[in-house]
């Protein structure tokens, strides 16, 4: 059998259900609005599928998997070169210059050959005075406002495996994500099929009920009939109206029942816990595929997505090594700026442009052992990881052999649990027709009935807990293909 994983994406079955999960929805809806009276018919598959749609946990799986896959983008983009941008404008409260009074006359026969840089606004006038010394005795340099515009490339050349180990870490983790995604929806598949199953059981034991009810009725008519005729004792009648008060009670116990079967249903597929469900299935067992128990085995070992996810952890622990170990090789970057500054180098107010290109290695030569460290640490997790996962993979054995002999149990108590019933309902039929033809008394009649209520129940929970069974065998294999 194929095992195929979404990893935490919806998968073309689910969203098709999507259409069936709108419908259903629309008859509850329709159903809350025209009163309590009205039901919700559901097949097993319509639940399941409800279930899934409605599901906080697998909502919450499914979106720490797609947090996983982005962290994993992040990683990825650690090997493409980064760009950036930057500007910024500066006000000065006035203008850098520096002393000139030091200078005294000695520029003066230079000034007329400079007025025309003031008169084209590159030069300040009092530039002009401070150096024919009769002025503020500054000359002043540059502007108040200050511009830059920058862009930066920088791409990393080497960094010893850190980049690498690390988009291979997080690529493990996404799929351990997206897998334990899937092994959630697995859960959510059983514990739907479970509380459907049990509301199936509940609705049958009340029909049982039902018919005991009926049943005692007609008897304690009987017994009725035959005490006013002296026919019987008084304590006879006294034990059939005991009876009676039995079976009404326990009729009373199995409809609570089923309402607490239906809340629990609606919990698990998350709808309003007062619908009122009409389970459309019965417990009759469908077609199961079977296996001995050592290939149920290998299917689990190959196919369960929690195991499987384990196997991605150790892969991620196992690179958290190498990313480690990156701390002991030297750092390699290449770096690129171009900028529009103003005032340009001769300090005129207007933008010019330069480069800039960089080759830096860093290297860590001595970190107190925090490297080494960091290095030791990481091995000890994949060790653990690896521990881990093998005791994961004995537990996964253990649950496999253990669902595989229940399931076998229950079959064979199923068969027993037919038989008895079989022959309860020939010792109430004979009961029945030995007390109308006087050879029998009432006792026995209620002890026969007590009999066939007892072998009815058992053969429902004998088939409730084959489905449930058989759906928890599903589960421990590794669920349903994707």
């Amino acid at each position: 059998m194929n095992c195929l994983y979404a990893r935490g994406r919806l998968t073309a079955a689910a969203r098709r259900a999507g259409v069936l999960v709108f419908a259903v929805c629309l008859t509850l809806g329709a159903a809350g609005a025209a009163g309590a009276d009205e039901r919700l018919e559901l097949t097993l598959e319509q639940a399941i599928e409800l279930a899934l749609e409605q599901s906080d946990a697998l909502a919450a799986a499914r979106a720490g998997a797609d947090a996983a896959w982005a962290r994993q983008r992040q990683a990825r983009a650690g090997f493409f070169p980064s760009i950036s941008a930057s500007g910024s404008y500066t006000r000065l409260d006035e203008v850098p210059y520096m002393d000139a009074s030091q200078f005294g006359d000695m520029f003066a026969p230079l000034m007329v050959p400079f007025e025309y840089l003031v008169d084209a606004g590159y030069l300040d006038a009092a530039t002009l005075e401070g150096l024919s010394g009769s002025g503020a005795d500054r000359i002043y340099l540059g502007d108040d406002d200050i511009y830059s515009l920058g862009l930066s490339v920088t791409q990393p050349l080497f960094t010893g495996g850190a980049l690498s180990s690390g988009h291979r870490a997080a690529k493990h983790a996404a799929v351990a994500g997206g897998l334990n995604a899937d092994r959630t929806e697995d859960q959510v598949r059983y514990d739907a099929t479970e509380a459907y199953m049990g509301l199936v059981a509940a609705r049958a034991a009340l029909v049982v009920t039902d018919e005991m009810l009926t049943q005692m009725q007609s008897h304690l008519s009987d017994v009725e009939a035959l005490y006013e005729e002296g026919m019987l004792i008084e304590s006879d009648l006294m034990l059939a109206r005991v009876r009676m008060s039995e079976i009404e009670l326990n009729h009373n116990r199995a409809g609570h029942l089923v309402g607490l079967a239906g809340a629990a249903l609606s919990f698990a597929i998350g709808i309003d816990v007062d619908a009122v469900i009409e389970p459309v299935d019965t417990l009759e067992r469908g077609e199961v595929e079977g296996g001995d128990l050592q290939s149920l085995t290998e299917r689990a070992l190959s196919c369960r997505p929690d195991l499987a996810a384990m196997g991605e952890l150790v892969g991620a622990a196992d690179n958290g090594v190498t990313g480690a170990r990156a701390g002991y090789f030297p750092q390699l970057v290449l770096m690129g700026n171009y900028n529009w500054d103003r005032p340009n180098r001769e300090y005129e107010p207007v933008f010019y442009d330069h480069w800039s290109a960089t080759l830096a290695l860093q290297m860590n030569v001595f970190d107190w052992g925090a490297t080494s460290g960091r290095v030791s640490e990481a091995r000890a997790g994949f060790v653990q990881a690896e521990r881990m996962r093998d005791i994961f993979e004995d537990a996964v054995r253990l649950e496999v052999k253990r669902s595989y002999l229940t399931h076998n149990e229950v079959i064979d108590g199923l068969a027993i649990a037919e038989e008895g019933l079989a022959q309860a309902v020939e010792a109430m039929r004979v009961a029945r027709e030995s007390f109308r033809n006087g050879l029998a008394t009432s006792s026995d009649v209620l002890d026969a009935q007590t009999a066939l209520a007892n072998a009815e129940m058992s053969r429902i929970q004998a088939m409730t807990a084959l489905r449930v069974s058989e759906a928890r065998l599903v589960l421990a294999v590794g669920g349903t293909d994707r």
